[in-house]
């Protein structure tokens, strides 16, 4: 059975426009300082655009484009991982470096002195 039977020549193609213009939107912010490609941004519309067209290609398939987009999609994914856990590292190294005042003062001075209830 195939997917056109659920889902008309229509759907595919807007999906195929719709992944289209998120390249074209990801790349335009991109040049235009709107976005850092160093971010989530670049790389989450870089891998929607992508998927868009993949779905799009269910329709009439092509093997190259195909490829393209998977490629496209497993490269955003690695992107999304290495971004999440520089910025996980990062918070745990401020979290051990990060020591309020108070904390610190409180600490020094129950080690100075000691109570007698």
């Amino acid at each position: 059975m195939s997917t056109d039977y659920f889902l008309g020549e229509e759907f595919f193609g807007l999906i195929g426009v719709a992944g289209f213009l998120l390249y074209m939107l990801s790349y335009a912010l991109l040049q235009l300082g709107r976005i850092s490609g160093h971010g989530y941004s670049y790389t989450v519309l870089n891998m929607l655009a992508a998927t868009f067209v993949l779905i799009s290609l269910l329709h009439q398939f092509n093997l190259a484009s195909a490829l393209i987009q998977i490629s496209w999609i497993i490269i955003s994914l690695i992107g999304i991982f290495r971004l999440w856990s520089s910025n996980r590292r990062r918070k745990s190294r401020r979290r051990l470096r990060f020591k309020p005042k108070a904390i610190i003062a409180s600490s020094k001075y129950s080690q100075s002195k000691s109570f007698n209830l």
